[in-house]
């Protein structure tokens, strides 16, 4: 399809914007009407939609994946404040994507079935969970205000180029890697001084 001669490059019609992000023409309609996107830019009777549509919609479809609603995601985008550049709701992407895991109900279901065949009680493996999750929200929390305070704010107060933001975009998922990494030994290092105590006191 063919740009009209006064659009400027990089505005899209909505099939071309379709094209370009994977999402139906139906959908893009539907979440510019629920609010999720702002209304395009009309020139005669032609809709355009610009970059920000664009990083608006891709920051939609990587909540989606991440198993927002369109109501999460609504609050979500509400939350965000309106001076936020192309950059920084690119940011918010990358770091959402980052650290999604492909299949992650998948491998859930599959760890509850071995405890299970491990001899556990369903209400042992509950608790087990409950645990976990309670202490893994709080190092999220924390560990995310660490980056957001030494990583993320430093760098949205200096100019980047479009090819640094790919590259710290690049970057993120290997950072998950290893924060996963340590989080991973820094928890076996504890398990074993429990159980060195725990030795200690029963000799």
């Amino acid at each position: 399809m063919t740009q009209a001669p006064d659009a400027p490059a990089s505005d899209l019609t909505v099939d071309e914007l379709a094209e370009a992000t994977g999402v139906s023409v139906r959908n893009i309609r539907y979440y510019a009407s629920l609010g999720l996107l702002p209304a395009p830019e009309r020139r005669g009777r032609i809709a355009y939609y610009g970059v920000r549509h664009r990083a608006l919609l891709d920051l939609t479809t990587a909540l989606q994946e991440h198993g927002f609603t369109l109501q999460a995601i609504e609050r979500y985008l509400a939350r965000m404040p309106e001076d936020m550049t192309i950059e920084d709701i690119a940011m918010q992407r990358a770091m959402i994507t980052s650290w999604t895991t492909p299949d992650a109900d998948e491998v859930q279901r599959r760890i509850v079935r071995e405890l299970r065949d491990l001899g556990l009680s369903r209400d042992a493996v509950t608790a087990a969970h409950e645990i976990i999750e309670g202490y893994l929200d709080a190092l999220a929390t924390d560990l995310r205000a660490l980056l957001e305070d030494r990583l993320l704010d430093p760098w949205r107060r200096t100019h980047h180029s479009a090819d640094e933001l790919a590259a710290l975009e690049k970057a993120l998922p290997r950072l998950r890697g290893l924060v996963v990494q340590s989080v991973m030994i820094s928890f076996q290092g504890a398990v074993n001084r429990v159980i060195g105590k725990s030795l200690r006191r029963s000799a």
